[in-house]
């Protein structure tokens, strides 16, 4: 796996990435990598927040449209991640806090797709289900971890 990972940091964009000092490289991908970090975890922080019960008079169904950022912010993030591992992938890549985020990420993203089912259909407006609360307090703490153990990556390397 060391090889791959010396392969992926040896590519010509990994060492632009990790070593050009203008903020078209790294500062750039980062401030990208936050603004989908944004979309991604505060918007479905923000829908599962309303479907355990915070802000009752707002109709769930009024969320449908806030899975299109979310998933748009999934995208930019899984760009602009892969392009922020593969600078440092010889470091990165031997972090146990890396996979924890990776598996955090996947346990969201399945989470995410029974939700959207729930709000998409049309008794969304109705009584919400208890797995449904579930879910959506389980995806609160799962982004919340996504976020500090993307943090603990700049700081325990």
């Amino acid at each position: 796996m060391q090889s791959y990972f010396q392969w992926l940091q040896d590519l010509s964009v990994s060492n632009w990435i990790a070593t050009d000092e203008t903020i078209w490289s790294f500062p750039l991908i980062l401030f990208l990598h936050s603004v989908g970090m944004g979309l991604t975890a505060g918007v479905m922080f923000i829908i599962c927040l309303r479907l355990v019960g915070v802000g009752r008079p707002l109709p769930v169904s009024s969320m449908r449209m806030l899975f299109r950022i979310f998933w748009g912010g999934f995208v930019l993030n899984a760009i602009t991640g892969s392009l922020l591992f593969a600078a440092h992938a010889t470091i990165t890549g031997n972090e146990p806090d890396y996979y924890a985020k990776l598996a955090l990420i996947a346990v969201g993203v399945a989470l995410a797709f029974p939700l959207q089912k729930f709000v998409d259909g049309e008794g969304s407006d109705g009584r919400i289900p208890a797995s449904v609360k579930g879910m959506a307090a389980a995806g609160l703490a799962v982004w919340v971890g996504v976020i500090t153990t993307g943090r603990f990556l700049a700081y325990l390397q």
